[in-house]
Order: structure tokens, then sequence, then C-alpha cells
């Protein structure tokens, strides 16, 4: 625990203690002596007070959607809890609120009271113009007491996230007989991880079947070659390259035109594999969307991810790294706007 006094304070209750003493010496009056008595005491009563509220006080953090949309107002609670018999008419809360995608972020400091043995609550509403994960976090209380002397501070960790996503836009304008250029097919690679099918059952190895199908731990337990029998999600897939490089601004409007184009193609009924580049793990994360409430969860997942500054080495790891896709739709921030374009591999 760390206590701040308030010195200045002090210092002038101690001239206000000497003019009630001289006041005293000259009147030599029983009340003055009383009230001398209690102003020598009072000190001490508050700081005991004090203490006994900061052992006994604490604050939660609740939002009241985890999930909102650019632009929507939504409220974060904060419940500020004392179990004393004792209130405290100042209690401060330092509140940190950063949104971790574009790393931004401020200090507050709320002042709230607290009654005896009583919960008290304080809306703080939200309303955001960008995307990303807004979290609010409280490291500490200060408690002060009734006289002003000291503030003591507490150990308080409590946090809460809010994932902001972009606007819905129904009136989107989207090319699909353009974008299905960005078309490819569905087949079964080479390389681990990129299998975009279902196991729709396991079964005894027949001659002809693909070794790669081949349940290699099952088999060795059971003495006989077990495989995968799979059936395809889709003869045909979107390939959507969401692409993270640029400033606030510029990342913020490639989410806007990404999450709308393939929102619309998730309503249009079209498998869609959606795919960005994560700078923290250095490889592409994919997620596969088959229903609008898929968008959703790709793009909070995507908001995890730290905004990088070069949009060509994207291209260059989608080469290297994923040489398969033949042609994808590339969402980037190109001459002053963000557009949807089709990019085919050699």
């Amino acid at each position: 625990m760390k206590t701040k006094i308030h010195f200045g304070r002090m210092f002038f209750y101690l001239i206000l203690c000497g003019v009630i003493y001289i006041v005293h010496d000259f009147l030599h009056s029983h009340l003055i002596m009383m009230i001398m008595w209690i102003a020598f005491v009072m000190p001490f009563i508050s700081i005991g007070l004090c203490l006994y509220v900061h052992r006994n006080i604490s604050c939660k953090l609740v939002v009241n959607e985890q999930r909102i949309e650019k632009g929507s107002l939504t409220f974060v609670t904060l419940n500020l809890i004392n179990k004393a018999f004792f209130p405290s008419l100042n209690v401060d809360i330092k509140l940190n609120v950063e949104n971790q995608f574009y790393n931004i972020g401020n200090d507050f400091v709320v002042s709230m009271a607290a009654g005896i043995r009583s919960e008290e609550e304080m809306l703080l509403p939200l309303r955001l113009s960008v995307c990303g994960i807004l979290k609010y976090s409280i490291d500490h209380l200060n408690v002060t007491d009734i006289m002003g002397f000291v503030d003591m501070k507490k150990s308080n960790p409590e946090s809460a996230e809010v994932f902001v996503l972009p606007l819905k836009n129904d009136a989107y304008p989207v090319n699909l007989l353009d974008m299905n250029r960005g078309m490819t097919e569905a087949e079964e690679s080479q390389k681990r991880g990129n299998d975009f099918s279902d196991v729709n059952e396991i079964r005894e190895y027949i001659p002809g079947d693909k070794l790669m199908s081949i349940h290699w731990k099952l088999s060795a337990k059971r003495d006989i070659l077990m495989v995968k029998d799979r059936v395809s999600m889709s003869d045909q897939q979107l390939v959507v390259l969401v692409d993270l490089a640029g400033n606030t601004d510029e990342v913020e409007e490639v989410l806007d035109v990404s999450y709308n184009l393939i929102l619309k193609f998730a309503k249009s009924n079209l498998f869609v594999r959606v795919l960005w580049w994560s700078e923290t793990r250095f490889e592409f994360e994919e997620r596969q969307i088959i229903s609008p409430n898929d968008v959703d969860n790709a793009f909070q997942d995507m908001l995890y991810e730290k905004i990088y500054h070069d949009s060509d080495k994207t291209k260059e790891f989608m080469r290297s790294i994923r040489p398969e896709l033949k042609a994808y739709i590339n969402v980037v921030h190109k001459e002053g706007e963000a557009i949807a374009v089709v990019v085919e591999q050699d």
C-alpha cells in the first residue's frame, strides 16, 4: 500500500489548531478546550477510518456489449463496492482506455463517492469512430480520508474488452462477375494445414485411396490402415486477402471495404476464405466463411493483430508461402482509397 500525504493541508490544519489554542489560552473556555481536543484527535480518527475503508473497497468493470458496430453507442459500467460500515467521500479510480489494434490510448481519473455498505454505479458512454479492441482496465484506486490528509493507494486489477467492428453497409457495391476471377479451386494442397474439406467418416483403407488421407495414429493402434473419408466443402471458393498495411486511416478504410465485401459474399451463399498477414506470428492467418456470423468472428480475430507499413511484402509472402493460390481478391489501400483488386499469381 502506497500513501500520499498532503502536507499543505496538514500545515494549514496545524495553523488552525494553533489559533484554537491561543483563543483557549486567552478565554479559558471549556467549550474552546473541547473543540481543541476534538481538533487534535480528528486527524487520527480520519486516517484510521480511511484505512478501514481502504481494506473493504473494490471496483469492477462491466461492459453491456462485447461486440459493437463502429459509431454505435454503448456503455461501460463502473461498480464501486464498499463493504465497510463507513463511507468514503472521494475514491479516485485510475482508468486506462486503449485501442490495442492501433496501439493508442489514454489514462483517465474517475472520482466517485462510496456509501456505507453499498454499491455505487457509474455509466461511461462509449462511441468509437474506428475499429479495434477497446480495452478498459483499472490499475488501482486512491481512497482519500474524510479530512483530505492522505490518499491510500489500493491495487485493483480489473479489465474488460469491447470489440468494435466495421459498420455494415448493405448498399456496398460489389461486381460479382468481376470478383469471380478471384475464385480458386478448392483442391487439397500438399502443404500441411491447407485442407479445405471436412472429414465425413473414418474407414478402412481401399486400394486407390490417397496416401495423404491415411489416419496414421489410428492405423498404428488398430494394426490396419484407416483413412479419413472426406467430403468437399465447395468446388470453388473465393479467397480474400485483407491487407493490414498503412496508417490508421488507411487500414480503417481497408477494414470497411473488406468487411462489407466478404459479408456480401456470405449473404450470397459463396464459400469464402479470408487471409491476412500476422506480424506477431509471421504467418498468414486464415478463416473460413460460410455464414455472416463467421464474418464477425473472423474480423474479431483480426483485431488482435498489429498494423504494419509495407504492403508490398504481403504480396511477396503470398507468392512464396501460398503459391497454390492462383488467384485471390486483395483488399488494399492504393492511390488514396481502399479497393478490392483481383490478383492472379504466376
